[in-house]
């Protein structure tokens, strides 16, 4: 199975690819309309008027908060919340809807006069489906950002279960060490072995193989084992 972080590494590169392009049309698609805004504002005013200049930043000031506002909710998309206001959704409606108008009524100004050889249809037909466009690109970005989420989600959510039914690899059982036993003693030997723990004991202190070695003639590690074996089951091995 591929791991799910490069998957997710993919499709954020895929999602922002996707972003950028569609950014970069709305944009292109802005600036178009931008000078049909500036038509129907100016008018009859020439270079000279204000008007004319200002006629210019209206149509960039209506793209721009309309970006804002995309971008924004795009933002909060990605962590997977809503903006949930009906006033978020009509101010984007209102942005579109005046652009719209201001780019599709100095088209249609020709036909309300009666003047039809200045209607340009083509021209009128491009200005409506640009906005038409733009809103469509408006809309959709958010539900870009939506759906990579859900995605991630999913990507991550695949992984962990099947890393759930994996079957876990057995666990080798702990190798126990052999366990020394002390060899048996003979009876007298036993008995000096015996006297010397209970001597041991009445002195107040610890039975040592130090102790077996005074009374029998034992190799230390024979006597650290008889030592062991009283300590632990009081001798009854030798019995």
């Amino acid at each position: 199975m591929r791991d799910p972080d490069l998957q997710a590494v993919e499709m954020e590169r895929q999602t922002r690819r996707t972003l950028i392009g569609l950014w970069f049309f709305l944009s292109l698609g802005l600036v178009f309309t931008t000078a049909g805004v500036q038509k129907f504002l100016a008018g009859d005013a020439t270079r000279t008027d204000p008007l004319w200049w200002a006629a210019w930043t209206v149509e960039p000031m209506f793209a721009g908060l309309l970006i804002v506002i995309l971008n924004f909710e795009a933002v909060i998309l990605s962590y997977g919340l809503d903006p949930d206001h009906e006033w978020w959704y009509r101010l984007k409606k209102v942005l579109l809807a005046s652009t719209l108008a201001m780019n599709v009524i100095p088209q249609i100004t020709p036909l309300l006069r009666g003047r039809w050889q200045e209607f340009n249809l083509g021209s009128a037909a491009v200005h409506a489906i640009i906005r038409v466009i733009v809103y469509g690109i408006a809309e959709v970005i958010p539900v870009i950002q939506a759906k990579r989420r859900e995605i991630m989600l999913l990507i991550y959510e695949t992984a962990d279960h099947a890393d759930d039914t994996e079957e876990p690899e057995p666990v080798p059982a702990p190798v126990m060490p052999a366990i020394r036993r002390a060899p048996r003693l003979p009876a007298p030997i036993l008995q000096k072995v015996k006297d010397a723990r209970s001597q041991a004991l009445a002195n107040g202190r610890e039975f040592t193989a130090a102790d077996i070695q005074r009374v029998a003639k034992l190799s230390a590690d024979i006597a650290e084992q008889v030592a062991a074996e009283f300590t632990t089951h009081n001798g009854h091995a030798f019995t």
